[in-house]
């Protein structure tokens, strides 16, 4: 059986990778294994990291034989999968072949079901690397190459980290070929082994990893969960083992001599500092030695970000295809001004699974997320502190609506099941209780509405709960959608969306005036606005709700 994936368009390329890249300039990272077709092979110390795997199962399963009188099954059962997965690994790295041509990436694999994987090289989107534990400790990388399509999307599994930092180097915007090293021309062979050479790229560090940050991303009010999940993932292996955790917590915190209210509140108390610490060591094994770098030679540059003590991960994003920032705000980090970054670039995000994600910097001080903006940004634009314009009073008046009628209508539907008895006392009158919380947060909603367009950006921002800006260059938009429920049209308002093939693909600004949203799209796009204007959504239209889409196709 055997299984073709084949990838190819005519966009424009972009490529992503950068790990190791500061290896110093010249140094030979070794001869590549390639036969008469230029197929190359993963690392052979594959093959040590699953001898390693093997040891580790047998060991496992021998605890889980002789700790106790009775088999621990959940350690028997680990140690045949971790044995399985080592034996199945050697033969994955035994058939995995992979090849870098001027014109596509492939790579074949498998025994009884043989897949062949091609991706053409104007269709990568992100060339990312990552490495474990263990396999940092062997010197091993893992190379995510991803082109926007989960089919055609795939990884190498893995290789030596120089080998790993050549397929990088390769797949670099402006490269088609390996970086060769010059042959000696004192060796005995004409034609010796080429030997890649990861040269050092030029770098502008943007932002390096702060110390201030960590408050700023540990300090939750969910950070009681960070050591309640995995105390509630290891009491199973302890209970085989003959240990209740819950049984033994109740006896070291006196659970049975006091009442249920001081028994949550300590707990609490002590569960919160433990949770906090243990969110600090997640956050600096994740984002420890963090580096956002800019690299390359104009006009291949491009934004590299690097992160991980134990489990590292590099990721680069082409400036050649970003198309703009995006910055979030939920409702309590807005009141500490506090926001987390997100760029928007063509090609990523659109596949379920794909290595490369949106997040550019952990939490950070907003004034500081808008002062790194403008270096992130290739450009050097701050579209992000642009004044943005009110939307009109009508879009005050309908969230004010709802933060009442809300309530009320729960509320009468619990008066219902009151008097037919189904619930109990004045329990329908609770709803009503919630009222002087959601009409202030009614306000904070439409004061978060704003749009504007600066220079060759467009802003918009809305949200309540979860506050998103995003600043989208003018000539990624494709397209307009406008619509209007029958209420919005009764008040003259509509919400305006954005198409781009960027970041979520839809961004949208609800609530705007006919005339701000014309002016808007107008300002943004004159060429889709000429051609919006004249779409039939201008026409008195007899459906109580109206959609009208506009693209590029109107004036093609």
């Amino acid at each position: 059986m055997s299984e073709l994936t084949n990838a190819s368009s005519s966009s424009a390329p972009e490529r992503s990778g950068g790990d190791d890249l500061s290896e110093p300039a010249g140094e030979p990272a070794g001869p590549v294994p390639v036969d008469d077709q230029g197929w190359r092979r993963l690392s052979v110390r594959v093959v040590w990291l699953d001898l390693v795997r093997v040891v580790i199962s047998l060991a496992t399963g021998y605890l889980g034989i002789v700790v106790s009188d009775e088999p621990v099954w959940a350690l028997v059962a680990g140690a045949c999968g971790g044995l399985l997965t080592a034996l199945l690994d050697l033969r994955r790295w035994q058939t995995t072949r992979y090849r870098i041509t001027p014109e596509r990436v492939e790579m074949r694999t498998g025994w009884l079901s043989r897949k062949h994987r091609t991706v053409s090289r104007d269709r990568i989107r992100s060339v990312d690397s990552s490495a474990r534990l263990l396999q940092r400790l062997l010197g091993l990388r893992t190379v995510h190459i991803g082109s926007g399509e989960t089919e055609s999307s795939f990884k190498l599994d893995a290789l030596d980290h120089r080998h790993a930092a050549l397929v990088q180097r390769e797949l670099m915007p402006g490269s088609s070929a390996a970086v060769l090293a010059p042959p000696d021309p004192a060796s005995a062979d004409p034609v010796p082994d080429p030997v890649p050479v990861a040269r050092m790229a030029a770098e502008t560090v943007i932002a390096r990893f702060r110390r201030s940050w960590i408050p700023l991303n540990v300090v939750s009010v969910w950070a009681v969960f960070a050591i309640a999940g995995p105390l509630f993932a290891l009491n199973w292996p302890l209970r085989a083992l003959g240990v209740d955790l819950p049984e033994l917590g109740r006896d070291l915190i006196g659970w049975d001599g006091r009442g249920p209210v001081a028994n949550i509140a300590l707990v609490l108390l002590i569960a919160y500092p433990l949770g906090v610490i243990a969110t600090t060591v997640a956050f600096l094994l994740e984002n420890g030695n963090f580096q956002l770098v800019r690299t390359g030679t104009a006009p291949d540059t491009a934004l590299v970000t690097r992160r991980g003590l134990l489990t590292t991960r590099t990721v680069q994003r082409t400036d050649s295809r970003m198309r703009g920032i995006a910055v979030a705000e939920p409702l309590v980090w807005r009141w500490l001004r506090l926001a987390r970054m997100k760029a928007l670039s063509s090609g990523l995000g659109a596949a379920a699974g794909e290595a490369t994600g949106g997040d550019i910097l952990p939490r950070i001080r907003l004034a500081e997320a808008h002062d790194l903006a403008a270096e992130i940004l290739p450009d050097g634009a701050r579209p992000l502190e642009a004044t943005l314009a009110r939307h009109p009073r009508g879009a005050l008046t309908r969230r004010l609506g709802m933060a009442l009628y809300g309530p009320a209508l729960v509320s009468g539907v619990m008066l219902v099941f009151t008097l037919t008895g189904v619930l109990p006392g004045l329990w329908w009158l609770l709803p009503l209780a919630l009222i002087p919380v959601t009409l202030p947060l009614a306000v904070v909603a439409y004061r978060s509405l704003g749009h504007a367009v600066d220079g060759d950006y467009l802003v918009v921002r809305h949200g309540i709960g979860h506050r998103r800006t995003v600043a989208l260059q003018r000539r990624a938009v494709i397209g307009w959608t406008v619509q209007q429920s029958i209420f919005q049209r009764w008040g003259g308002r509509m919400t305006v969306g954005v198409a781009t093939a960027a970041g979520a693909r839809h961004y949208e600004s609800p609530d705007m005036s006919e005339e701000q949203a014309l002016t808007f799209i107008t300002k943004a796009t004159p060429d889709l606005a000429a051609a919006f204007v004249l779409d039939d959504y201008a026409e008195k239209s007899g459906s109580p709700n109206r959609t009208a889409t506009v693209s590029a196709n109107h004036f093609r």
